[in-house]
């Protein structure tokens, strides 16, 4: 496989500080089917601290899947462990799970932005050759490093959608064998609207409007 993602993740911000977090959002893995069946982690974390800072991690046996749960934001995150499984598939099992991750939480607390993030790594040898060929100038030429990063904000249901790019040559290590190739970070999000927080419906349309740009056919349009 060429392209493959390594990983997959959706952030929901809150609207408001969950001093108990493990109160409020203890019957997410029951939601989720106990898709985290692993020992949950615990943070004591004190309140001093900023409070993106995890206080409970709920993670999956076999590593696949993480949630990291702070006072102000969860994340989920797809991480994947098999290197046979198609990026479709392995995109589609996210979407199926996150889609009722959206409708627990925002039966417990008001969401006021998203992000949506997608890790790939496209395996190419001449990788600065082809970033040089594909988005730079003469000037470049020489260089044995090579990185870019843009923004494409667009506006959808009232908000506006940043799409964060962030492309790089790197050398990665794969299952113990050095590779070269290029790293794509897609980083969808909104910009916060003052006073509004997100419905189901809307924030459900959202995430299905725009994870095909964290698909496999979108990715090798940046990268080839």
């Amino acid at each position: 496989m060429k392209t493959k993602i390594l990983n997959l993740q959706f952030a929901f911000f809150l609207r408001d500080i969950v001093e108990r977090p493990d109160l409020e959002f203890g019957e997410l893995n029951s939601r989720m089917l106990n898709a985290f069946d692993a020992m949950p982690q615990m943070i004591p974390t004190p309140r001093e601290l900023p409070p993106e800072v995890p206080v409970m991690i709920l993670k999956s046996s076999n590593g696949m899947y993480n949630c990291n749960i702070s006072r102000s934001r969860i994340d989920f995150t797809l991480v994947r462990i098999d290197e046979n499984k198609s990026n479709s598939d392995i995109l589609k099992d996210f979407n199926a799970k996150l889609s009722g991750l959206i409708k627990y939480i925002l039966e417990k607390q008001e969401v006021v932005r998203f992000g949506m993030i997608a890790r790939y790594f496209h395996k190419d040898n001449t990788a600065v050759r082809t970033l040089r060929n594909k988005y730079f100038t003469n000037s470049v030429d020489g260089s044995e490093e090579l990185s870019l990063r843009y923004n494409k904000p667009t506006n959808s249901f009232g908000y506006t959608v940043n799409d964060i790019l962030e492309i790089s040559a790197v050398d990665a290590v794969n299952n113990g064998v050095p590779e070269k190739g290029i790293l794509v970070l897609r980083d969808i999000n909104n910009t916060l609207k003052p006073n509004t927080h997100f419905d189901f419906s809307t924030l459900s349309q959202l995430s299905q409007k725009y994870a095909p740009k964290l698909s496999e056919a979108e990715i090798e349009v940046l990268v080839k």
